[in-house]
């Protein structure tokens, strides 16, 4: 199952890169949820994405990040593009 997530999430993103909605995300310059909210307006599966999935949880995307690089888990696209200013 964990394979089919990552094939998912990784064609998922190639298709929206690809686009070039990395490239337009609002990134660091905007807060979270706006660019969050950006991202699953142009289609982003944040279901897939661990990072936006636990964002989506708790809020709190300090808290979110560190969390699952402590467990070793990649915090995915969304950590990427929206909070570490890396669209």
């Amino acid at each position: 199952m964990n394979i089919i997530r990552k094939i998912a999430t990784t064609l998922g993103c190639l298709t929206l890169a690809a686009s070039g909605v990395f490239l337009t995300a609002p990134a660091a310059q905007a807060d979270t949820q706006t660019c969050l909210a950006y991202l699953e307006s142009q289609g982003y599966p944040y279901e897939l994405d661990h990072f936006y999935g636990c964002y989506h949880a708790k809020s709190d995307w300090a808290l979110c990040y560190y969390t699952l690089t402590d467990a070793y888990v990649r915090p995915g696209v969304a950590a990427r593009a929206c909070d570490l200013g890396q669209a």
